[in-house]
């Protein structure tokens, strides 16, 4: 009986990277708690996030649209009987991929924006009086 190790050997990572996965937790941060420099660093890094996002979606559905366009001009082209499994499975992997990059990317979009979005608001909300000013934090205010 011939074994496939190659198959054992995918199984194996896949599981190992399952679990690695499963053990590393992201810290979560507060936007209110930062001060005015880490929260342009926050920022920054929510727009690299944001921006990200949106060029991993456009490539892979730039990547979906050429592997479905290539599977199809290739199952038109050559009879059922006559396929070859490497060159279909090359344009099926083809458009797997662009799906799952449009899918990361499309994560990577929604979540960098919202975090954008957070950082924006508390850099709104955070007031600093700049330095050599006379006011001390007494306002007054007038309504007619």
């Amino acid at each position: 009986m011939k074994r496939n190790h190659y198959a054992l050997r995918s199984v194996i990572f896949i599981l190992l990277v399952c679990l690695i996965s499963n053990k590393i937790m992201a810290q979560k941060v507060y936007p209110d708690t930062l001060n005015p420099e880490q929260l342009n660093l926050y920022m920054d890094k929510a727009v690299k996030m944001n921006t990200a996002g949106i060029v991993l979606t456009a490539g892979g559905i730039c990547i979906v649209a050429t592997g479905l366009g290539l599977l199809t001009s290739y199952a038109l082209r050559i009879p059922y009987d006559e396929w070859d499994d490497s060159v279909t499975n090359t344009y099926a992997f083809l458009t797997l991929g662009g799906m799952a990059t449009t899918i990361t990317g499309a994560t990577l979009w929604v979540v960098g924006g919202s975090r954008k979005a957070k950082a924006e608001l508390a850099l709104k909300n955070l007031t600093v009086s700049p330095e050599g000013s006379m006011a001390v934090g007494l306002g007054i205010t007038i309504r007619f």
